[in-house]
C-alpha cells in the first residue's frame, strides 16, 4: 500500500478535493484518517433524497470511504459545540474552516470479492431491516432465543429501499420471509413464536 498525506485548504470542497487528487489508474483508494474542520457539511442520510446542509462550525469525528478514478462512496459524520453529532453520505458543498488533515493509502489492482460462506447451508429466514431499528433488532433476538439460523440483509440505500418495498408492497420495517416467502414483520414474527409455529415452520 502507497499513502499519501494531504493539507487541504480553507474554503475548499472536501468531495470534490479528493475526487480530483491524482490517483493510480488501477488503484483503490482509502481514507485512513482525517483531522479538521468545516464551516459547512453536506450529506445525505440513508432513504432520504434531500441532502441535509448545517453551516457552522463542525468538527470533525469521521470519514471514511474508498476512492477510485471512475467513483467515490464516502461517509462523514461531524460533531457541534454542543457535542452533537451528524453523519451520512458526503455531498459536494462541504467546506473546510481552517484545514483538514486527511491520509489515504492506495492499493493498486485491487479486485473486491464476494464473501461466500464456508458451509452449505442456507438458512430459511431472510429478514430485512433498517439501520437501528428497534423493532429489526427484536426480530434478530427472537430468532437467536430459538437458535435459528437467518440472512440478515441491512437496508442502507435508497434503491435498496424502494425494490424490497416493490416487492413486499410494504415500507415499514423489519420486512420478513420464510423459505423465500414473505409473512410481514417484527408482529407476525410474534405471533408465530406465540402460536408455538415458528420453529415448525421454519425446520
Amino acid at each position: 500500500m502507497d499513502y499519501s498525506f494531504y493539507k487541504l485548504s480553507s474554503g475548499s470542497d472536501v468531495l470534490d478535493s479528493l475526487n480530483n487528487l491524482n490517483f493510480n489508474l488501477n488503484a483503490t483508494s482509502f481514507i485512513i484518517s482525517a483531522v479538521g474542520d468545516l464551516s459547512v457539511v453536506s450529506f445525505k442520510c440513508p432513504l432520504s433524497e434531500r441532502p441535509i446542509i448545517l453551516q457552522k462550525k463542525l468538527e470533525i469525528i469521521n470519514l471514511s470511504g474508498y476512492l477510485t478514478t471512475k467513483h467515490s462512496h464516502i461517509h462523514i459524520s461531524v460533531s457541534d459545540e454542543n457535542c452533537t453529532v451528524f453523519g451520512g453520505h458526503l455531498l459536494s458543498g462541504t467546506c473546510i474552516l481552517k484545514s483538514l488533515d486527511i491520509l489515504i493509502g492506495s492499493v493498486p489492482n485491487l479486485k473486491q470479492q464476494p464473501l461466500v460462506p464456508k458451509t452449505n447451508f442456507h438458512p430459511n429466514v431472510d429478514i430485512y431491516g433498517l439501520p437501528n431499528c428497534p423493532w429489526s433488532k427484536r426480530s434478530l433476538k427472537l430468532l437467536d432465543s430459538y437458535n435459528i439460523k437467518y440472512n440478515y440483509h441491512l437496508i442502507t440505500t435508497d434503491d435498496e429501499f424502494r425494490k424490497i418495498s416493490h416487492k413486499t408492497n410494504f415500507n415499514t420495517f423489519p420486512q420478513i420471509f420464510i423459505r423465500n416467502e414473505f409473512i410481514g414483520g417484527y408482529s407476525e414474527l410474534v405471533d408465530l413464536s406465540t402460536n408455538g409455529n415458528l420453529d415448525q415452520i421454519i425446520k
